[in-house]
């Protein structure tokens, strides 16, 4: 399939910038990724500020939308969690240099890094807790779980495991050779929460 210009423009902007992080990336070197002229950056992107928080909410836009279409979903508390894992899992394969791109925002805390928290993440967060909480009330996932830290705990897992993945395989080598996979970590999770590991004595601390 043939790309326009500017879906040329997102595709080297998402490479450059993930790569090089924000400060170190130029539109000069976008422009030769893209293989097209500077002008033509301009053309759809007034600065390179403007483009790359164009990356960072039409991702996170994106992102939000679909985890509210699997929140609201008319499935059980454990199916929607089991899809959530799915999603995340499908999203660190299918876009992995702009994960790349968020965890250099988040981890070397960025310029954008207040704002990325304050209009998205927080709200990621608070849906995720609210759900971890309506979800104990129903008596699908343990009543002595701190929500909040549900929260931040499901995303740190997953994202660990499926952006680290040359690490979690080299780990393996030398213990349960089974944790690479999918469905380790899958049941892993669901372990994590669910009401059932309460009532069977396993505990995981708050």
């Amino acid at each position: 399939m043939t790309l326009t210009s500017k879906e040329k423009i997102i595709k080297a902007a998402i490479k450059v910038f993930a790569a090089k992080g924000y400060d170190g990336t130029s539109m000069d070197e976008i422009a030769r990724v893209a293989r097209l002229t500077k002008p033509m950056i301009y053309y759809h992107f007034k600065n390179k500020k403007d483009l790359y928080w164009y990356l960072l909410e039409s991702h996170s836009e994106r992102f939000y939308n679909r985890l509210q279409d699997i929140l609201t979903a008319p499935r059980d508390h454990l199916q929607i969690l089991s899809m959530l894992i799915d999603f995340y899992d499908e999203t660190f394969r299918t876009i992995p240099e702009m994960i790349q791109l968020y965890q250099r925002e988040t981890v070397s805390n960025g310029r954008f890094l207040e704002y990325l928290t304050e209009k998205h993440l927080s709200k990621i967060q608070q849906q995720l807790a609210a759900f971890f909480r309506d979800g104990a009330r129903a008596g699908a996932f343990r009543s002595s779980l701190n929500y909040d830290l549900c929260a931040m705990t499901l995303a740190a897992i997953i994202m660990f495991h499926f952006s680290q993945r040359k690490v979690v395989q080299q780990l393996s080598k030398t213990a349960d050779a089974k944790i690479s996979t999918t469905e380790a970590i899958h049941s892993h999770i669901m372990s994590l929460f669910t009401a059932q590991s309460e009532s069977s004595g396993e505990c995981c601390p708050e």
